[in-house]
């Protein structure tokens, strides 16, 4: 028989072992982000009570019902059975029994030099589904490591477009850190305070951020990824002063008319030191 059912914390181990049949550094990832943020919302899909396969997907915060299809491998041993497939059409029935209005997916470009485009199978499994490219985020992973992200709607939008109205919120950087699965790879943390002081800015300044610039520099890093939703109109002159890119966006992503925007700045072009001062 086969079934997909929800995973327990007593699956960890075997699923991390599962993972690792096919990548040693997605298991460790997999287990931390399992460890740090529960088994709410993953399934393990059993063959004849053995799990054979593993998928789920995390709810976007602040979302009208987005979600981000998790860590979903088939056991090595079992590729090529038709499982992948099973795994993710059943996934898919209870994303939509849950109204989930869009879901998108993370597949890396990588391309192994004895084995080839490693993840192309699951790129075209994901494509069949319906999922289609929506944004590439170059030498994401490492250089010459692009990220492909796939969306599929599942609820259909509304007949009348959506008048979204522009925002400006006191927005303020908190933090940085090292992108999980990355080489060098680095996202500034952002919040949005409750209210502004008298004469203060409402937006980051391009000071900000060639200050965050300079501490992933000198920690070795070399790309800086940052989204923002795409109702915020004070953030892209601060982003284009200090040498941001747009790199595309993901449509409807926080609701339909709002979508997240994706920038890069490329820490090792010629002559970055000299900007940076």
């Amino acid at each position: 028989m086969v079934q997909l059912r929800p995973m327990y914390m007593s699956d960890l181990q075997g699923v991390v072992r599962l993972i690792n049949s096919h990548d040693e550094d997605d298991a460790e990832a997999a287990e931390q982000d399992y460890l740090d943020g529960g088994v709410d919302d993953q399934f393990v899909l059993e063959v004849n009570e053995k799990v054979v396969g593993v998928t789920g997907y995390r709810r976007v915060p602040a979302s009208d019902n987005t979600a981000w299809i998790s860590w979903t491998y088939v056991d090595k041993v079992q590729c090529g059975n038709g499982y992948g497939r099973t795994m993710l059409e059943k996934l898919l029935a209870k994303l939509k029994d849950d109204d989930a209005r869009k879901i998108f997916i993370k597949v890396s470009n990588y391309q192994d030099p004895e084995h080839g485009k490693v993840y192309q199978r699951a790129l075209d499994l994901y494509q069949s589904l319906g999922f289609e490219i929506e944004l590439i985020n170059h030498d994401f992973y490492d250089s010459h490591e692009d990220q492909q992200i796939l969306g599929l709607r599942l609820r259909a939008a509304g007949e009348e477009a959506l008048a979204v109205r522009e925002e400006k919120p006191v927005v303020r950087f908190n933090g940085l850190y090292e992108i999980a699965e990355t080489e060098g790879a680095y996202t500034f943390s952002w919040i949005v305070k409750e209210k502004k002081s008298l004469f203060a800015r409402r937006s980051f300044s391009v000071e900000d951020l060639q200050l965050g610039l300079s501490s992933v520099k000198s920690e070795g890093g070399r790309k800086v990824f940052i989204t923002f939703p795409s109702n915020l109109p004070l953030i892209h002159q601060p982003l284009q002063a200090a040498g941001f890119k747009y790199v595309g966006s993901l449509a409807d992503y926080y609701e339909d008319g709002v979508n997240e925007m994706h920038f890069s700045h490329d820490l090792q072009l010629p002559g970055e030191q000299a900007s940076l001062g």
